[in-house]
């Protein structure tokens, strides 16, 4: 799993504050982040699972902590109790490229339409 996000990414906006009851199912099945597309998951409050599924690695990740998803990886979490936590979205440049055109992350967080960024698949 990647640790850092490269130099060069362009912010891409920022989920709303998810809550154990508010984190969008869509976000506990199995996603992956389109092409050129990076987030950091980062836990403000309380504990989730977060599960690597091309490798098959879960890992509970406690605050203050983060997840740095890279594009493509197929990835989903599962709350564990209580819980604050965001998501950071960046891209790689150029933010036109057509990589960046057939994926939304509303499609699959219908739950939190505030979010409204490019980059987000449901597998």
């Amino acid at each position: 799993m990647t640790t850092h996000l490269p130099d060069d990414l362009i912010p891409g906006g920022t989920s709303p504050v998810f809550t154990y009851d508010t984190l969008p199912e869509a976000l506990q099945s199995e996603h992956t982040l389109a092409p050129g597309h990076w987030a950091v998951l980062n836990v403000l409050e309380g504990s989730l699972r977060f599960a690597n599924l091309e490798t098959g690695e879960e890992q509970s990740i406690a605050a203050p902590a983060q997840v740095t998803i890279h594009p493509g990886l197929p990835h989903k979490v599962a709350v564990e109790g209580p819980l604050r936590c965001r998501i950071d979205f960046f891209r790689e440049p150029p933010a036109d490229s057509p990589d960046n055109e057939d994926s939304t992350i509303g499609d699959i967080m219908d739950s939190s339409p505030g979010i409204g960024k490019r980059g987000v698949r449901k597998v």
